[in-house]
This record gives structure tokens, sequence and C-alpha cells, in this order.
């Protein structure tokens, strides 16, 4: 915590009389690093410069712009008795900072209001800065693996979302699978998330050795000051070997028995009735003609020896 240069002030002084000076000698914070939304402590080291004089009846406020630190107790003031000359007095206050600040310093002021041995009354102001940090909060969609299933050598495709929850930037964001896994992925690289919004990770896999399990993919981010956070997340991986690839001529279709040939015969035998039936009604036909052609040649004869009631 720096105090500010342009930041001193005090009382005019008065003439003829040497004025004792009160300076802001020290001043931290514990926790060192203020997290917004977080109770903190406040610690200042005063010095009364006067090798002569000692100052009294001391009221101490801090104040900071915004309201951006508000008094744990309820009260930004504190009292002191004296401070001897060419001593120094510790003093100590809570503050509350409000979980809505940005990640960035805010001012405080220090007001003093003493006096000397005379009554003389004097004020003097000090301000320092106090850098805020906003917690990151960042999570991750369920990662999905297509296809689910892979066989050696196969390449697939992993999705997912990384989301910034927090106030503060994700910087150098970025997903990878661990080594010695079964399946690898080159490193994606997300880069830059804004506060309340999400970044795309999408890597192709390959499936390197057979396995059936979880696969542990490994997100990593930075915040403004490049301390990396990590976390874990987990998809489900099933690598089998490849399917057998069956020999040319290896497998014969079974040959399927000739069906009796119905219809064809069918055919056949109704074309053969037909013949049998023309046939003998030719031969009734060239019977009758014989006979006829006989009666005629009997006839030519004279009377017929047999009479035609004989057969």
């Amino acid at each position: 915590m720096v105090p500010d240069p342009g930041g001193g002030g005090g009382s005019p002084a008065i003439p003829g009389i040497s004025t004792p000076r009160v300076i802001l000698a020290g001043f931290t914070t514990n926790p060192e690093v203020v997290q917004a939304g977080q109770d903190f402590q406040v610690t200042f080291t005063l010095r009364n410069t006067s090798t002569r004089t000692r100052v009294q009846n001391m009221k101490i406020t801090l104040a900071s712009a915004d309201n951006a630190f508000l008094p744990a107790n309820g009260s930004s003031s504190m009292f002191l008795r004296r401070i001897s000359a060419d001593d120094v007095e510790l003093g100590t206050m809570n503050f509350h900072s409000l979980p809505s600040l940005e990640e960035r310093p805010y001012q405080m002021v220090i007001s003093v209001e003493y006096e000397d041995t005379l009554a003389n009354a004097y004020s003097t102001q000090e301000t320092v800065s106090i850098p805020v940090k906003q917690s990151i909060r960042a999570d991750s969609s369920v990662p999905q693996l297509s296809p689910p299933q892979l066989t050696l050598g196969q390449e697939a495709s992993l999705t997912f979302n990384i989301f910034n929850q927090g106030k503060t930037k994700l910087y150098n964001a970025k997903a990878t699978v661990a080594e010695g896994q079964a399946v690898t992925a080159p490193e994606v690289f997300v880069g830059t998330i804004e506060p309340g919004t999400s970044g795309a990770v999408d890597m192709t896999v390959m499936a390197a050795e057979e396995a059936v399990g979880p696969v542990t993919i490994v997100v990593s981010y930075e915040d403004v000051d490049g301390k990396v956070s990590t976390m874990d997340k987990v998809v489900e991986v099933a690598v089998m070997e490849p399917m057998p690839i069956e020999e040319p001529g290896g497998w014969e279709e079974p040959v399927e028995e000739a069906a009796f040939p119905l219809v064809p015969v069918l055919v056949a035998a109704g074309l053969l009735a037909l013949l049998l039936i023309i046939a003998l009604v030719a031969r009734g036909r060239r019977r009758k003609r014989r006979e006829a052609e006989d009666m005629e040649s009997l006839a030519a004869l004279g009377e017929p020896l047999i009479g035609p009631d004989v057969r």
C-alpha cells in the first residue's frame, strides 16, 4: 500500500510557533491481498516528526471514495491520546470491501486531527491505494465426445464450453488432454474470456490405446497477475480393436436347390392332352370316311350280299 505523494495536507502554520508534523510512516492490510466481498484489517503507523513537542488529543478517520470500504464496527474513526516527540504510534481498524468492486486499486484517505501542548489545533491527510482482487469463478459444460465409441487410430470430436462466472477476466484459457490416457489431442487455446461469457473448446482426439473408462481433460487459465488456475473435467471413452476383415473367397453364399418347374410341366401336359384329343378326333373321322367309301364300293357291285342290318 503506497502513500499518494499528492495526498498530504494540514493546517496552516501559526506564526512564531514551530508546527509539529504528523506523517504516515507505514500502512498495511491483512490479508495482504484484499478480495472483493471480504473483511480485512488496516494497520497504520503515525510518526510525530517534532523533536521537542508532543502531539495529543488525536482523532484519526479513514474513509474511501464511493464507500468502497465500509467500517466493520460501524465507525471509521479512532482516538489516540498522544504521540511523544520523535515517536510513533500504531492504529488498527477493520473494514469490509463491497462484493461489487471491480478489480483495481481504490483510494483510502487517512485524516488526522491533533493538538500541540498549547492546545493549538492542526490537521493533516494522507492518501493510500488498496488494490482489490476479484475471485476467479470458472466452470465448464459436460464434455461431449462424438462418436462415443472409437477404434484404435480413429479420430473423434470433443466439445464443451468454459464459463466465466466471476467479475474479472480469464486470460490465456486453454484445454488439453492429460498424458498417458486412451486418447491424445493437441492443446486448444481459447484466449481471454470476459466476465459473464463463455469460450468454446472444439478439439480433435485420436484413439491411442484400447481402454474403457474416464479420460481427464485439463482446463487452465490465468488472472490479471499471471497466476495459473486449473480444473479437471472427465468424459467417458471406449476404445476398441478394429473388427477383422474377411479374406476374399473365405465365405461363399449357400447355393439354393433348384425348385421343381411345376408351371412348365403343367403347360406341357396340357399341350399333350390337346394333341391326343386332336389325334383321336382325326382318327374317328378317317374311320368313318373309310366305311363310307366301302359302302359306296359295294353299292357299285349290285345288291349287297349282306343286308344293311347285318354287321
